[in-house]
């Protein structure tokens, strides 16, 4: 028993000064292994789940789509589905001086992606009309000229600073305060053609992100089929995509956009008490219920302020014919405007508006017309209830219909005013019914986007 030690113990010492480095160095290498592996294999991972996402749009960094801004930050308030705003990066929120001056406490525990605490002179903001103070490091004030409510849900856009580059021949970054961070992108000329985001923590499981920036639908189908994407974001339509069996296709009621007719009530068929008549006549004309996720409003269902018991012009063919006789004047051919998107609903349109013996015609356009009877169109609808800029007589660059209605005017300025919540619901109920007692419009339904992925 005694050789038997004496032997593997002079074994061993011979051994290890014949091989002492490697046997160092393996030690070492080991060690490091079993402090670095299981650091890096969240990263690993990550790296073996790399998406690779397609979206559809013209954007440069300073205007990056919402699907990107709300992962890379969060502005100084966030909105619920319903459009009222909640805490961001502000713990909480005054309004002073009948709403002309807002106190935002920032949240000083978040910190900026390259680990520099948060302090309010990082926040711009470049308003008209209004000034920005930074009495101190957690706070930061806004001061307006007038009264303005919807000014928390205005700052609920995603805030991103610029950091420069302690090397000077590095270019500046933006950094955030999300998830994930900005690690790269491509442009062609002055637009982005890619982002790619990783996870702004190391430790984070979720995965890196690549969009590619399309210009076209037909652009973005084409790259998932050859398999330069994983998945495509807010397709209007997924056409033969739908039957691909690798495919899963997830359809999303677009609540932020509606599409509708839109009359220019300054045209001389469509003005005064025979145009409200004969807009009216064509409303009740057209067979909504064809489509689906109807729209019966200017502010969408899941809204704060949506009121529910709206007048929902359903189809009524002799309504309409009754109306059409108080008509003074007929156009001899009324022409319908539309982009080449929505060319299937004109062509219904025109099929229902024929019935009460009035000429359609169709003029497809690819750019919205300075001039038009009737515009058929999607509509973006802000957050907050505030429709100032769509629907008030002096808002001539953003008010398609032209509207002039002083009652509808006066419901805008004080909805915009007033700060408490329960008189604002109260103002864009009554906005609502007398808008669609007017009928500048007719709202036809919300539309559907799709997501696609690969299973």
């Amino acid at each position: 028993m005694y050789k038997k030690l004496r032997y593997f113990f002079r074994f061993s010492q011979a051994l290890l000064s014949k091989y002492y480095w490697g046997i160092i160095i393996g030690l070492v290498i080991s060690v490091l292994l079993y402090v670095t592996v299981p650091r890096l294999l969240p990263t690993l991972i990550r790296f073996n789940t790399h998406r690779r996402i397609g979206i559809i749009g013209r954007y440069s960094l300073p205007d990056l789509p919402p699907s990107i801004q709300q992962k890379v930050s969060i502005g100084l308030t966030s909105l619920d589905p319903s459009g009222l705003p909640s805490p961001g990066i502000a713990s909480f929120w005054q309004a002073t001086d009948s709403g002309r001056t807002y106190i935002f406490t920032l949240n000083t525990n978040l910190k900026w992606q390259d680990g520099t605490p948060l302090k309010s002179q990082d926040i711009k903001y470049s308003f008209q009309d209004a000034s920005v103070e930074y009495p101190d490091s957690s706070r930061l004030i806004i001061r307006l000229k007038d009264p303005f409510s919807p000014l928390p849900a205005v700052v609920s856009r995603p805030v991103l600073k610029i950091s420069k580059s302690l090397i000077r021949i590095l270019p500046s970054r933006y950094i955030g305060l999300g998830s994930y961070k900005i690690h790269g992108f491509k442009k062609n000329g002055p637009y982005l053609t890619s982002v790619t985001l990783v996870p702004a923590s190391v430790n984070s499981p979720l995965p890196p992100l690549t969009y590619n920036i399309f210009s076209s639908h037909q652009q973005a189908r084409t790259a998932l089929k050859l398999g330069l994407v994983d998945e495509l974001e807010d397709l209007i339509e997924p056409g033969d995509l739908s039957s691909w069996p690798d495919l899963e296709v997830l359809p999303h009621i677009s609540w932020d956009r509606y599409v509708g007719v839109f009359f220019n009530t300054q045209d001389p068929f469509f003005s005064g008490p025979s145009g409200r008549n004969l807009r009216l006549s064509l409303a009740y004309a057209a067979d909504k219920d064809r489509w689906e996720n109807r729209a019966y409003g200017p502010l969408p269902p899941v809204s704060w302020a949506y009121y529910p018991d709206l007048k929902k012009y359903t189809y009524d063919l002799p309504r309409a014919q009754e109306l059409l006789s108080k008509v003074e004047k007929l156009p001899d051919n009324l022409v319908l405007s539309t982009v080449p998107t929505y060319l299937p609903e004109a062509e219904q349109l025109k099929k229902d508006w024929e019935q009460l013996g009035i000429k359609v015609s169709i003029q497809v356009t690819p750019d919205i017309p300075d001039e038009f009877q009737a515009l058929l169109v999607a509509q973006a609808v802000p957050s907050d209830p505030d429709q100032y800029n769509l629907w008030h007589s002096t808002k001539d660059d953003t008010n398609l219909t032209n509207l002039k209605n002083p009652r509808i005017d006066k419901l805008l300025e004080d909805g915009r005013k007033i700060i408490d919540l329960r008189e604002r619901l109260a103002i864009y109920q009554d906005f609502q019914k007398f808008l669609l007692d007017e009928a500048p419009a007719i709202f036809l339904y919300y539309p559907q986007s799709y997501l696609i992925s690969r299973k």
